[in-house]
This record gives structure tokens, sequence and C-alpha cells, in this order.
């Protein structure tokens, strides 16, 4: 009820019997607001996936895979129905990845960086989704849906309104402008500068087009580019393995595991000798499979897998299983899964 005065308000809600309303309501689990969207408004998500998170938490038992798995199930569904709605504030997506490292690495020490845990597994990390760039991603579909001028109310009002004389990549905002369209030229502003030209920007969204949908996700793999593929990636994460087989897999290939040697270099503890053998130095290289004790055991597995090669160097190992073994029969399936059991 605009322009009028309180006496008409009252009248009108008597004759209806409803109530005067404020904003922000809540509409299928998210703020309806006419204004900034502040961090005091996205607490509800953010409440949302504490208490999972707590929930969770009293589960002694979840392995590293298992937690892995929660936040690829659950959390990620519930933030990808909020960044599809709205551009949400930096505070809150920082505090999303944040959230979500927590409880993978169990409020321990991360024993991998966030940012390399959001690249894809062929990159050699966990393909998780980072909820900083998902937003980026959901914000160019916005933007390619009122380019193209979908037929769409929305699109329709925003044309009518922001781009009756120029297109979404070359308006400039006004100061009575929404927040909300703010922020997506301000999104609009600062991908062009990451790619270089408005035309870069455009050939990646035409490259992420099918049947003329553009699809999200192919549009964050575009944005959250990385270094080139690793050829163990097969090997770790075979669809045979146990997935708290190929998750340990995954820290040894990185060698970020909580080995002595590098508990000593954090302080933690002040010596250094293998548990199994007691003669060398415990590194991700003595145990796999240096380790007098280790290499006995291995060598039993590669006999009994028929291997004709025999070596105890892990980079040879690895190189080997990447290089070697690539097909998908379920013999080498087998012999990969062998490596993530006896690494377990």
């Amino acid at each position: 009820m605009s322009g009028i005065d309180d006496s008409l308000k009252q009248q009108i809600c008597s004759y209806l019997n409803f109530s005067e309303g404020i904003l922000p309501v809540r509409y299928l689990g998210v703020p309806l607001i006419s204004k900034r969207l502040s961090c005091l408004d996205c607490s509800a998500l953010l409440s949302r996936i504490s208490e999972k998170f707590q929930n969770w938490q009293k589960r002694k038992v979840l392995s590293y895979a298992g937690r892995l798995q929660l936040i690829k199930s659950v959390i990620l569904g519930i933030h990808i129905f909020w960044t599809n709605n709205y551009i949400l504030p930096s505070k809150v997506l920082r505090k999303i990845d944040s959230l979500c490292s927590e409880f993978l690495w169990n409020r321990k020490i991360p024993l991998v960086s966030w940012n390399s845990v959001c690249q894809n597994k062929k990159q050699g990390d966990l393909g998780v989704f980072s909820a900083r760039i998902w937003n980026q991603a959901t914000a160019i579909k916005i933007m390619w849906l009122i380019h193209l001028k979908k037929d769409h109310l929305w699109v329709k009002w925003i044309h009518g309104n922001y781009l009756s004389h120029a297109n979404v990549w070359q308006v400039q905002v006004k100061i009575n402008d929404s927040w909300m369209w703010k922020q997506i030229i301000k999104m609009s502003d600062m991908l062009i500068g990451m790619l270089g030209s408005t035309e870069n920007l455009t050939n990646l969204i035409d490259s992420c087009c099918v049947n003329g949908k553009i699809v999200v996700s192919a549009v964050y793999e575009k944005l959250n580019h990385s270094s080139q593929q690793v050829a163990w990636s097969a090997t770790v994460w075979d669809s045979l393995h146990y997935p708290k087989h190929s998750f340990i897999l995954w820290l040894v290939a990185h060698s970020r595991l909580l080995t002595q040697e590098r508990l000593c270099r954090m302080n933690i503890i002040n010596t250094n000798r293998c548990v199994l053998c007691s003669n060398q130095l415990e590194t991700c290289q003595h145990l796999f499979f240096d380790c007098q004790y280790s290499a006995s055991v291995w060598n039993k597995v590669m006999d009994w897998l028929k291997f004709n090669c025999r070596s105890c160097d892990w980079e040879h190992i690895i190189d080997w299983y990447s290089c070697r073994l690539r097909r998908n029969n379920f013999t080498e399936k087998l012999k990969r899964m062998a490596l993530s059991v006896s690494v377990y």
C-alpha cells in the first residue's frame, strides 16, 4: 500500500481481514526484500548450514570421505538454492566456504587448502563447488538471460527500466537503481575485467550452452580453471575404491598425511622415528613403501597380483599405475583397488 494515509490503510485491512505486512518476508525459504541484501538477511542460510554441521559433528565415526559426501550432497544443495536467486555478500560466501572447510577437516589442521579442495578431480583435487565461484557462475546465467531478452516477465521489466538504450554488458548504473541491479552490473564489470573483454566473456558463455540453455556447472568449471590435469586422478578415484580409501590415497598423492615429519615441522611433536621399523624418519616416501615393514606387505600384495614389476618407490609406483593401468576392465580396477587398500 503505497502513497495512502494510515486511515485508508486501516480501512482496507479491515475490509479484507488482513494485517499489513512488512518486508522482508520469507518465500520458499529465501527473504524477499526491497533493499540491500545484508549479512543479517542471510543469517537463516548460515544458521541452517551450521546446524547441519553441528548435528553431524556428533557422529564421531565419520571419515573424511563421509564428511566430503555430506558437503557435496546436502550443503551444496542448500547454498546453491540461495545463490541461484541472489548475488550473496562476499562475507557470507567466505563464511560458507569456511564452515565447509572446518567440517571437512574436523575443526583440525586443514591438510589441503580450501581453494585446492575446490579444484576438479582431474586436476588432482576433490571437486567441491566453492560458494564464491558458484555465485559468479549463477550471476553470469542471469546476465545471459537478460542479454538474450528471454521471454520472462522479469527480463522484460529490466529491459523496460534499465536497458532501453543499452545492453547488459555496457550499461552504467545510476544512483537510484536497485541494489540487486547494481550487484549484477558490478559482477559483469568484474568478470569482463578478469577475462579481458566482453567478447571473451560471451565466448565463454557460448561454450557452456547446450541446446540453447546455459549450463551453470560448465560455467563454474571455466571460471575455476586451474593447472593441468594430473596423471594419477583415475588411479585415486577409481569407481571400485572405497571412498575413505580414495581420500587417504589422495592425501598421500599430495604428501599431506600428518606424518611425524609434518608434525615436527608444525612444532606439534619433537621426535621423528618410523613406528613400523624404528630405523628411519617417518615421511610419506618412507611409509609408501621404503619402510622395511611396509615394503614386505606391499611385495606380498604384488605377488598376489602377479606383478612382474617390483618397486617400493612411491613415485615409480604411482607413475606405473597411472601410465600402465589405464583401462577400465575389472582386472585393472582390482589392481588399483589393491593399491588404495594397501595404502589405507
